[in-house]
């Protein structure tokens, strides 16, 4: 036993050095490290071994970015005001993403609407079908997706699933046995595989993304299962947010599927394959509906954090509202303040989180925020169900909506892909459901904090310091 003490003790010194030296950390996190290092050495190694925030290499298929080029969509002189003017500017040059301008789209607020459509447009596919979710169960939604998906795949269509391991932890490879029997082609995404330092294992794919014959794309905060249709008691009622998109943003969505497709994918003869197949990968738009928009992704291998910055600027250009909706509010620094900034200066801001708990300890750390957020004259709602919408709303003009939680994870570790969109139209539906949704809320008072037990306090205070490692 002291020799293990005196093994992690030399670890730990080790990795403080690294921390100190090496790695560029917010004080507060390097601070929770060091301390954690210091004072538990076998905890803090074997913690840092499995949570620290290591960006991962680009894979194969970095011949993407040339056809991501090639394929810029239609060009066209749009009048947009200065505040998305800025915001359009950033995305350009901080994260590369182009402003698509024609697309259809629906906004589903209920998982049975969005299923009922997606199936429809699973049977009418004729050449391609994409799919990425974090979570697939075993269930009744879980089961028709997969037969269609077999069904198609034994029609001729060209089916490719990647799911992740993680989200996916209850669900087995064998049951997507009938669709790989078919001619399917599915993956787990980062199955637990130990790195020399830290695990791939930590590092999910939180995407939600379907393209259809390269025409038809899908994105939000949906995955496949009973709970998103509210049949599981515990989470009932569940409100949630999705897109479908049909038009030129289908196309980064096409792209950012082939990329993450080949992050896990070993057949070298694929490369030739998509090259061979691009026409209907990237399909001609059918939109002529302006609806400009923004696609977003990042991930543990980027080394900037380009959605919740983009969040950040979002925020900084509001002057009227921020409307919030999130199933976790565990932000960091420097989105915490830039809230508060906008609150102080003036700007209505209201967040949205769920009444039921999903994760404990996640939850504790959310509302360990809440006193917070009201000193600085926020208004916080309990919606009375499970709410797992991420959206931001800014004066109700524009607007986001994607797979991004407000929390660290979705921040730093995730693989993440939100849309931002400039468009009055469909930025009013966010801001109806929105309204509705308070309907069915709880506004914060003083009376919270006020019958807060000591245990409750305790335990929001520990998990909101763990948080910052996790």
């Amino acid at each position: 036993m002291a020799i293990l003490m005196f093994i992690s003790r030399v670890i730990s010194l080790f990795l403080m050095v690294v921390l100190i030296f090496y790695k560029r950390k917010e004080p507060a996190l390097l601070m929770a490290w060091l301390l954690l290092l210091v004072f538990l050495p076998p905890i803090g190694c074997v913690m840092y071994l499995l949570f620290e925030r290591t960006p991962l290499p680009r894979k194969a298929g970095l011949f993407l970015n040339d056809i991501k080029d090639e394929r810029r969509g239609r060009q066209a002189s749009v009048s947009l005001n200065d505040k998305i003017t800025s915001l359009v500017h950033f995305n350009e040059n901080y994260n590369s993403s182009r402003l698509y301008l024609y697309q259809d789209f629906m906004y589903f607020a209920d998982g049975k609407s969005k299923y009922q459509q997606l199936f429809k447009d699973i049977e009418g596919a004729k050449q391609s079908i994409h799919l990425q979710y974090f979570i697939i169960r075993e269930d009744e939604v879980g089961r028709q997706l997969v037969q269609l998906l077999t069904e198609k795949a034994a029609q001729g269509v060209e089916v490719r699933l990647i799911f992740d391991s993680a989200g996916c932890f209850g669900t087995r490879l064998k049951y997507f046995a009938s669709l790989m029997e078919a001619g399917g082609q599915v993956y787990q995404f980062h199955p637990p595989t130990f790195r020399l330092i830290g695990l791939n294992y930590n590092y999910r794919n939180h995407r939600k993304i379907v393209v259809i014959d390269g025409r038809i794309g899908y994105l939000g905060g949906m995955n496949i299962g009973n709970e998103y249709m509210s049949l599981d008691p515990k989470f009932s009622p569940w409100r949630d947010a999705h897109l479908r998109l049909v038009g030129d943003a289908v196309w980064e969505l096409q792209h950012r599927f082939l990329k993450d497709y080949y992050m896990v994918c070993d057949h070298q003869e694929d490369e030739r394959y998509i090259k061979d197949h691009l026409n209907h990968y990237f399909a001609s738009p059918l939109s002529t509906t302006l609806c400009p928009m923004q696609i977003v992704s990042d991930g543990p291998d980027t080394t900037t954090d380009d959605i919740k910055l983009t969040f950040v600027k979002m925020i900084q250009s509001a002057v009227h509202t921020i409307q919030i909706q999130t199933p976790y509010f565990i932000p960091d620094s420097l989105f915490l303040e830039t809230l508060k900034i906008a609150a102080y200066s003036g700007v209505k801001v209201e967040v949205m989180i769920p009444t039921i708990a999903d994760h404990h300890y996640v939850y504790r750390t959310t509302t360990s925020f809440i006193k917070e957020l009201r000193e600085a004259n926020i208004d916080v709602y309990f919606y009375k169900g499970f709410l797992h919408s991420k959206i931001i709303i800014i004066d109700e003009e524009l607007c986001t909506i994607g797979s991004t939680n407000i929390d660290q994870r979705s921040f730093k570790i995730n693989y993440e892909i939100n849309a931002f969109i400039y468009d009055k139209t469909l930025t009013r539906q966010a801001v109806h459901q929105f309204q509705l949704d308070l309907e069915n809320c709880l506004l914060v008072d003083d009376s919270y904090e006020q019958n807060k037990s000591a245990w409750i306090r305790f335990e929001e205070k520990v998990y909101r310091l763990v948080s910052m490692l996790l």
